[in-house]
């Protein structure tokens, strides 16, 4: 029998695995289980290239992030030295700080090496949190109703006729 993939929907691979065990001698037209086989086996190839392909891919996107982190630490860097060396040049000052980087992703020094995402945003200042302390809760004193006047209780309109 057929040995059964992800790649190959399970009703296909029924019908193989049928082809292969009790129809491997019946022909229709170019269809038989030797062509079947052929076909699924050409299946599971393209499904090994494709999980292939998937893994450079992710390999190529961690490279590629680690480079733009990379390059962001150090246009970090050159933005902060240029703003040193442009004091005296008001001009150039103005143009620099018009130019605005992303924050990188911080990573703990006392951590070994992680997975870090550089998160690239046009938001340029993030939420807000409130500032201060909570407000403090009104505390209502209640009175045990055993305490309480019995003529409390009474509609005003009985104790106003006597």
């Amino acid at each position: 029998m057929f040995m059964s993939m992800t790649a190959i929907a399970p009703p296909l691979q029924t019908l193989l695995d049928l082809f292969l065990a009790d129809l491997p001698d019946v022909r229709f037209g170019d269809i038989d289980a030797q062509s079947l086989a052929r076909a699924a086996a050409e299946v599971v190839e393209a499904s090994l290239l494709v999980a292939a392909a998937k893994v450079a891919l992710d390999q190529a996107n961690a490279a590629l992030h680690e480079r733009q982190e990379s390059l962001l630490v150090q246009g970090q860097r050159a933005l902060a030295y240029a703003r040193v060396y442009a004091e005296a040049d008001e001009s150039l000052a103005a143009r620099l700080d018009a130019v605005v980087l992303p924050r990188g992703a911080r990573r703990g020094r006392s951590e070994g090496p992680t997975e870090s995402v550089l998160v690239l945003t046009n938001d340029g200042e993030a939420a807000r949190r409130p500032r201060g302390r909570p407000r403090k809760l009104e505390v209502i004193a209640l009175t045990p109703v055993s305490d309480l006047d019995a003529s409390a209780f009474e509609p005003a309109s009985a104790s106003a006729g006597e």
